[in-house]
């Protein structure tokens, strides 16, 4: 199968929310004991979602099944070895979000954007004066989880929808295009 990133001919974000449906538990290794270790449900829940949603995605892409099921087993999705491209994987609420680029490093980060205290604001935020403390914060915010995943990332893409705020970075700045599954 021809990968997907062919026909775009760029940098990939897919996003997916949750259907509420009952998923077939098909985890194994470091995943599956991650998902035993978890102490709350909805972490569990979360789990066993993002790997379903993980390895459509990378059907969707065109990778063979062997690979795609690593999202079934490894650890953390940055774990999953491609033969082509990179992938950056997030969640929050009832929704999960992959970035995959053919040729750079991506990262991608996605938050619920509802309402913190002002402490919480003034304690993430220091002395930084703004005027829209709760947008700061969480652009910083996603700034910081992108780092993490892509240390390279140093332009951060921005987008709103619903009550979610989504970032992304892509090092290749080819075309970027946006699926939904």
């Amino acid at each position: 199968m021809q990968h997907l990133s062919y026909k775009t001919s760029g940098n990939l974000v897919i996003l997916y929310q949750n259907a509420h449906q009952d998923l077939d538990n098909q985890l194994t290794g470091a995943r599956l004991a991650r998902y035993k270790a978890a102490t709350r449900e909805v972490t569990r829940e979360k789990l066993l979602q993002g790997s379903h949603f993980v390895y459509r995605a990378l059907r969707k892409l065109g990778f063979a099944e062997d690979i795609c099921k690593q999202a079934f087993s490894v650890a953390s999705t940055y774990l999953i070895s491609l033969p082509q491209g990179h992938i950056s994987y997030s969640n929050s609420g009832d929704y999960h979000v992959l970035t995959y680029s053919p040729t750079g490093s991506c990262g991608v980060d996605l938050e619920e954007y509802r309402d913190r205290s002002q402490a919480v604001y003034d304690k993430f935020l220091g002395s930084w004066s703004v005027q829209d403390k709760k947008l700061a914060f969480y652009q910083k915010w996603l700034e910081k989880e992108i780092a993490f995943k892509c240390p390279t990332a140093d332009k951060i893409t921005y987008e709103s929808f619903e009550n979610y705020l989504l970032g992304y970075f892509f090092e290749d700045e080819s075309e970027i295009s946006h699926l939904k599954l």
